[in-house]
């Protein structure tokens, strides 16, 4: 069975958000590069959904799965203290989560992350290459990059 291919963007509303690293079960597992958060991601569902609720039970504990894979592969590739989990979907109303490794030398650790005082630029492409192969060499057997 050949798992669906998440395309540059959802074919119903358009959203893409990062690059893409790896296909896991249901969702596609997206890099964003951001200086502030080394790791961030974004795991974004296959088909077009608004709410976790639009799910079928089977569909949603899947999702969740991928979010905890990859959450984990990521927690584990930064070294990270927290991870953070963000399903908003305000501005791209296709169900998505933010997954953004947080460490304790950062300028407010414990403020939300989208309340950092920076403003948000790109990595060094060099740094984001290893970085993605770090997150993609600690994901689960059976995901593809």
């Amino acid at each position: 069975m050949t798992k669906p291919v998440f395309a540059a963007a959802c074919g119903t509303c358009g959203f893409k958000l990062g690059e893409p690293l790896a296909t896991l079960a249901v969702s596609e597992l997206c890099f964003v590069s951001d200086h502030r958060f080394p790791g961030r991601c974004v795991v974004t569902l296959h088909r077009h959904a608004t709410e976790l609720f639009d799910l079928s039970p089977a569909l949603r504990s899947a999702f969740a799965d991928d979010v905890s894979a990859a959450a984990q592969a990521i927690k584990l590739a930064m070294n990270a203290f927290k991870m953070n989990y963000e399903i908003l979907g305000n501005a791209d109303p296709h169900l998505h989560c933010h997954l953004i490794p947080r460490q304790q030398d950062e300028p407010k650790p414990k403020l939300p992350a989208w309340l950092h005082p920076e403003a948000q630029t790109e990595l060094a492409t060099s740094q984001a290459d290893q970085i993605k192969r770090r997150i993609v060499a600690l994901l689960p057997e059976g995901s593809s990059a």
